[in-house]
């Protein structure tokens, strides 16, 4: 029943995206001193969405395809281009995605039990 209701899919979504990106940022950062290392990142989840909805697939399976990018950021004299600010700033936005895509998840399972009586 709750994995036809686009809203409960589409937070769902969007806490997979930043999983994903964590994952993505947190090698970025384990590998900032190995030299020739190019620093990553996840298609943005608004892409990501839009593509979903014009094609009509399933959001969760576009999350999980999407294309790791690559970021444009200077390189340092090894040519490793991970900037350990630009990551801790991208880890503190994706944390704060996941929040709130937990609480959208959250907030409407609270509506739903509400709305049949179990809400306690």
């Amino acid at each position: 029943m709750t994995s036809d209701l686009a809203l409960l899919k589409m937070a769902s979504a969007m806490a997979a995206h930043a999983s994903r990106r964590h994952a993505v940022i947190s090698k970025n950062i384990a590998n900032a001193d190995t030299p020739g290392c190019k620093a990553k990142d996840v298609e943005p989840f608004a892409k990501i969405y839009k593509m979903a909805a014009s094609s009509g697939a399933d959001i969760s399976e576009v999350v999980q395809q999407s294309q790791l990018i690559n970021m444009n950021s200077p390189a340092d004299p090894n040519s490793n281009t991970v900037s350990l600010e630009q990551q801790l700033l991208n880890s503190s936005s994706t944390a704060g995605k996941h929040d709130l895509a937990m609480l959208a998840y959250r907030k409407t399972m609270d509506m739903m039990k509400m709305a049949i009586g179990k809400n306690r």
